[in-house]
Protein backbone atom coordinates (compact mmCIF):
# COMPACT_ATOMS: atom_id res chain seq x y z
CA UNK A 1 0.00 0.00 0.00
CA UNK A 2 1.22 3.47 -0.78
CA UNK A 3 2.69 5.38 2.14
CA UNK A 4 0.30 7.63 4.02
CA UNK A 5 -2.90 5.97 2.81
CA UNK A 6 -5.43 4.03 4.84
CA UNK A 7 -6.85 0.95 3.16
CA UNK A 8 -10.58 0.53 2.66
CA UNK A 9 -10.71 -2.09 5.40
CA UNK A 10 -9.21 0.29 7.95
CA UNK A 11 -11.58 3.10 7.02
CA UNK A 12 -14.60 0.85 7.49
CA UNK A 13 -13.34 -0.78 10.67
CA UNK A 14 -12.77 2.64 12.18
CA UNK A 15 -16.26 3.70 11.10
CA UNK A 16 -17.83 0.62 12.66
CA UNK A 17 -15.98 0.91 15.95
CA UNK A 18 -16.21 4.67 16.40
CA UNK A 19 -19.77 5.27 15.20
CA UNK A 20 -21.63 2.86 17.47
CA UNK A 21 -23.84 5.61 18.99
CA UNK A 22 -24.84 6.86 15.52
CA UNK A 23 -28.26 6.27 13.98
CA UNK A 24 -28.42 3.01 12.02
CA UNK A 25 -28.50 3.27 8.24
CA UNK A 26 -29.08 -0.41 7.46
CA UNK A 27 -31.07 -3.05 9.32
CA UNK A 28 -30.90 -6.77 9.95
CA UNK A 29 -33.92 -9.03 9.53
CA UNK A 30 -34.31 -12.66 10.49
CA UNK A 31 -32.55 -14.81 13.07
CA UNK A 32 -29.65 -17.26 13.14
CA UNK A 33 -28.65 -18.54 9.71
CA UNK A 34 -31.54 -16.58 8.14
CA UNK A 35 -30.23 -13.12 9.10
CA UNK A 36 -29.97 -10.63 6.23
CA UNK A 37 -28.62 -7.10 6.09
CA UNK A 38 -31.11 -4.86 4.30
CA UNK A 39 -30.03 -1.69 2.51
CA UNK A 40 -33.13 0.32 1.71
CA UNK A 41 -31.02 3.10 0.17
CA UNK A 42 -29.38 0.84 -2.41
CA UNK A 43 -32.21 -1.66 -2.84
CA UNK A 44 -30.57 -4.95 -1.92
CA UNK A 45 -30.15 -7.43 0.90
CA UNK A 46 -27.23 -9.70 1.73
CA UNK A 47 -27.04 -12.75 4.00
CA UNK A 48 -25.06 -12.30 7.22
CA UNK A 49 -22.40 -15.03 7.39
CA UNK A 50 -23.16 -17.50 10.17
CA UNK A 51 -21.06 -16.77 13.24
CA UNK A 52 -20.04 -13.29 12.06
CA UNK A 53 -21.00 -9.96 13.58
CA UNK A 54 -22.67 -7.25 11.52
CA UNK A 55 -22.80 -3.46 11.74
CA UNK A 56 -25.87 -1.46 10.70
CA UNK A 57 -24.09 1.90 11.05
CA UNK A 58 -23.72 2.32 7.28
CA UNK A 59 -26.09 1.86 4.32
CA UNK A 60 -24.03 -1.12 3.19
CA UNK A 61 -22.98 -4.09 5.33
CA UNK A 62 -19.81 -4.56 7.35
CA UNK A 63 -19.36 -8.13 8.59
CA UNK A 64 -16.62 -9.02 11.05
CA UNK A 65 -15.30 -12.18 12.64
CA UNK A 66 -12.90 -12.75 15.53
CA UNK A 67 -12.17 -15.81 17.67
CA UNK A 68 -13.69 -15.63 21.15
CA UNK A 69 -10.24 -14.97 22.63
CA UNK A 70 -9.60 -11.97 20.37
CA UNK A 71 -11.23 -8.60 19.69
CA UNK A 72 -10.98 -5.67 17.30
CA UNK A 73 -8.99 -2.70 18.59
CA UNK A 74 -9.32 0.38 16.39
CA UNK A 75 -8.17 -0.54 12.87
CA UNK A 76 -6.34 -3.78 13.79
CA UNK A 77 -7.76 -7.10 12.59
CA UNK A 78 -7.04 -9.64 15.36
CA UNK A 79 -5.26 -12.90 14.70
CA UNK A 80 -7.74 -15.37 13.26
CA UNK A 81 -10.13 -12.54 12.39
CA UNK A 82 -11.49 -11.05 9.19
CA UNK A 83 -13.67 -8.21 7.89
CA UNK A 84 -15.99 -8.07 4.87
CA UNK A 85 -16.98 -4.58 3.73
CA UNK A 86 -19.33 -3.53 0.95
CA UNK A 87 -18.99 -0.07 -0.56
CA UNK A 88 -21.11 1.85 -3.09
CA UNK A 89 -19.16 3.75 -5.74
CA UNK A 90 -20.63 7.07 -4.60
CA UNK A 91 -18.53 6.86 -1.41
CA UNK A 92 -15.34 5.67 -3.14
CA UNK A 93 -12.01 7.41 -2.78
CA UNK A 94 -11.05 10.27 -5.08
CA UNK A 95 -8.80 8.00 -7.15
CA UNK A 96 -11.71 5.64 -7.87
CA UNK A 97 -14.37 8.26 -8.62
CA UNK A 98 -13.54 8.41 -12.32
CA UNK A 99 -14.08 4.64 -12.75
CA UNK A 100 -17.24 3.89 -14.72
CA UNK A 101 -17.04 0.08 -14.93
CA UNK A 102 -16.24 -2.70 -12.45
CA UNK A 103 -12.98 -3.38 -14.31
CA UNK A 104 -11.87 0.25 -14.12
CA UNK A 105 -12.72 0.48 -10.42
CA UNK A 106 -10.85 -2.74 -9.68
CA UNK A 107 -7.78 -1.36 -11.45
CA UNK A 108 -7.96 1.98 -9.62
CA UNK A 109 -8.40 0.18 -6.30
CA UNK A 110 -5.41 -2.09 -6.94
CA UNK A 111 -3.25 0.87 -7.99
CA UNK A 112 -4.11 2.57 -4.69
CA UNK A 113 -3.51 -0.32 -2.30
CA UNK A 114 -1.62 -3.23 -3.89
CA UNK A 115 2.16 -3.42 -4.07
CA UNK A 116 1.77 -4.63 -7.66
CA UNK A 117 -1.23 -4.82 -9.98
CA UNK A 118 -2.91 -8.24 -9.67
CA UNK A 119 -4.82 -10.05 -12.44
CA UNK A 120 -8.43 -8.84 -12.68
CA UNK A 121 -10.67 -11.73 -13.65
CA UNK A 122 -14.40 -12.23 -14.38
CA UNK A 123 -16.55 -13.30 -11.44
CA UNK A 124 -19.84 -15.10 -11.95
CA UNK A 125 -22.83 -13.88 -9.95
CA UNK A 126 -26.17 -15.75 -10.11
CA UNK A 127 -28.92 -14.21 -12.23
CA UNK A 128 -31.17 -13.91 -9.18
CA UNK A 129 -28.68 -11.43 -7.67
CA UNK A 130 -29.74 -8.81 -10.20
CA UNK A 131 -26.04 -7.94 -10.57
CA UNK A 132 -24.08 -7.70 -13.79
CA UNK A 133 -20.50 -7.74 -15.04
CA UNK A 134 -18.55 -8.65 -11.91
CA UNK A 135 -14.77 -8.97 -11.59
CA UNK A 136 -12.46 -10.21 -8.83
CA UNK A 137 -8.85 -9.66 -7.81
CA UNK A 138 -6.67 -10.30 -4.75
CA UNK A 139 -3.48 -8.81 -3.36
CA UNK A 140 -1.47 -8.13 -0.23
CA UNK A 141 -1.41 -4.63 1.22
CA UNK A 142 0.86 -3.13 3.86
CA UNK A 143 -1.31 -1.39 6.43
CA UNK A 144 -0.15 2.08 7.41
CA UNK A 145 0.50 1.50 11.10
CA UNK A 146 3.36 1.36 13.60
CA UNK A 147 4.13 -2.30 12.88
CA UNK A 148 3.45 -2.16 9.12
CA UNK A 149 1.52 -5.43 9.23
CA UNK A 150 0.24 -7.01 6.01
CA UNK A 151 -3.38 -7.76 5.14
CA UNK A 152 -4.53 -10.01 2.36
CA UNK A 153 -7.42 -8.50 0.41
CA UNK A 154 -9.86 -10.16 -1.96
CA UNK A 155 -12.05 -7.66 -3.81
CA UNK A 156 -15.13 -8.11 -5.99
CA UNK A 157 -16.61 -5.28 -8.09
CA UNK A 158 -19.99 -5.41 -9.80
CA UNK A 159 -22.84 -3.41 -11.27
CA UNK A 160 -26.28 -3.45 -9.67
CA UNK A 161 -29.27 -1.27 -10.55
CA UNK A 162 -27.07 1.02 -12.69
CA UNK A 163 -24.65 1.59 -9.80
CA UNK A 164 -21.24 0.15 -9.00
CA UNK A 165 -20.44 -1.71 -5.77
CA UNK A 166 -17.31 -3.27 -4.31
CA UNK A 167 -16.89 -5.85 -1.57
CA UNK A 168 -13.56 -6.44 0.16
CA UNK A 169 -12.46 -9.29 2.39
CA UNK A 170 -9.46 -8.44 4.58
CA UNK A 171 -7.55 -10.71 6.93
CA UNK A 172 -3.99 -10.99 8.19
CA UNK A 173 -1.70 -12.36 5.49
CA UNK A 174 -0.64 -15.99 6.03
CA UNK A 175 -3.60 -16.65 8.37
CA UNK A 176 -4.26 -20.41 8.07
CA UNK A 177 -8.00 -19.67 8.10
CA UNK A 178 -7.66 -17.63 4.89
CA UNK A 179 -9.24 -20.24 2.57
CA UNK A 180 -12.25 -20.52 4.90
CA UNK A 181 -12.66 -16.73 5.00
CA UNK A 182 -12.46 -16.57 1.22
CA UNK A 183 -15.11 -19.27 0.80
CA UNK A 184 -17.44 -17.36 3.15
CA UNK A 185 -16.73 -14.14 1.26
CA UNK A 186 -17.57 -15.58 -2.15
CA UNK A 187 -20.79 -17.13 -0.81
CA UNK A 188 -21.75 -13.83 0.83
CA UNK A 189 -21.33 -11.74 -2.32
CA UNK A 190 -23.13 -14.32 -4.45
CA UNK A 191 -26.05 -14.05 -2.02
CA UNK A 192 -26.87 -10.40 -2.76
CA UNK A 193 -30.52 -10.04 -3.76
CA UNK A 194 -32.71 -7.14 -4.97
CA UNK A 195 -35.21 -6.17 -2.30
CA UNK A 196 -38.19 -6.55 -4.59
CA UNK A 197 -37.22 -10.19 -5.24
CA UNK A 198 -36.45 -11.19 -1.68
CA UNK A 199 -38.69 -11.51 1.35
CA UNK A 200 -36.57 -12.29 4.45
Amino acid sequence: MKSGQLGISNIFILAVLSAAPAVSQGRVLGHGAARRFVSEKYGFSMAVPVGWGVSTTLNTPVFFYAPSSERFVQDAIPQGGAVITTEPHDTASRLSKSATTPDAWALADARSFASEIPPIEPFLLPSESGAAHAVICSYDEVVFSSDQHIHHSVAIFWEFDHQLFAAHLNYNANDPHGPIFEKVFLQTVRNVRPLQKHSP
